[in-house]
């Protein structure tokens, strides 16, 4: 890791903290909803954009794109190396404080449920008509992520415990078909497992990490995003469903 790296010439002067963004009382003061993001102290100074990884908006113009190249690669040590310095010589930092954030930086993505169709690895269509007057829980997941692993099969069994009245749709990103096939040949997870693509990302906004999860009401509004994998993630998620689900009938 490229800061653990940086860190490492500082010695026992720099500790790096990694934190997980669904459970960072950090990400919670700062209103960060996407990652990744980098933090000098209590200074923002590296958000998703600057990688490139913030939307297709930015593909041309975050700070250290395309971040593959080993030259940007540099330039954000050398960027981050200077910061570090300049902290530990008491200066003033260039970022963000709390209060600098945009509302982009802190998109919790649609207010409603995006009306699309999607095709799941099965070959059966999903329609947006069919989703009416139901709760529907989107995961956006992906095949590396270890956390996103228990969090599948547990919405196998909250899907067989609330039938038709939820609609799970797993969404996942960056990763291979074949892999996903598989995974689910295992799991037999009773849901909708939809391969992501632009059609199908874009209008729930930027996912710059997995896991994320979106919450619909039964009117299709969203009714709560979580970010992240903290160990009490699933609680948090039926404590909602739960209370969306004594408004249906």
């Amino acid at each position: 890791m490229l800061i653990k790296d940086v860190a490492a010439e500082f010695g026992t002067r720099v500790k790096v903290v990694t934190e997980d963004y669904g459970n960072s009382d950090m990400a919670k003061r700062f209103g960060v909803r996407r990652y990744p993001v980098v933090f000098v102290d209590d200074v923002l100074v590296a958000r998703p954009k600057d990688f490139g990884f913030g939307g297709a908006e930015d593909v041309s113009k975050g700070m250290y794109v395309p971040w593959k190249e080993p030259a940007n690669q540099d330039r954000f040590k050398t960027d981050l190396r200077t910061m570090v310095t300049q902290r530990l010589r008491g200066e003033k930092v260039a970022g963000l404080s709390a209060e600098g954030l945009s509302n982009e930086d802190a998109a919790d993505g649609p207010a409603t449920l995006p009306e699309l169709t999607l095709p799941d690895i099965n070959g059966q269509t999903l329609q947006a008509s069919q989703l009416s007057g139901r709760i529907v829980l989107v995961e956006m997941w992906a095949t590396w992520c270890p956390p996103c692993r228990s969090t599948l099969q547990w919405l196998k069994t909250i899907q067989q415990q609330h039938k038709d009245r939820l609609t799970v749709i797993a969404i996942t990103v960056d990763s291979k078909l074949e892999d996903v096939q598989k995974l689910m040949s295992d799991l037999q997870p009773g849901y909708h497992v939809v391969m992501a693509s632009p059609d199908v990302l874009d209008p729930f906004g930027p996912v710059a990490a997995v896991p994320k999860m979106f919450l619909f009401d039964s009117n299709g509004n969203r009714a709560q995003v979580f970010y992240g994998a903290p160990t009490d993630l699933h609680q948090q998620v039926d404590k909602h469903l739960k209370q969306l689900l004594k408004d249906l009938p």
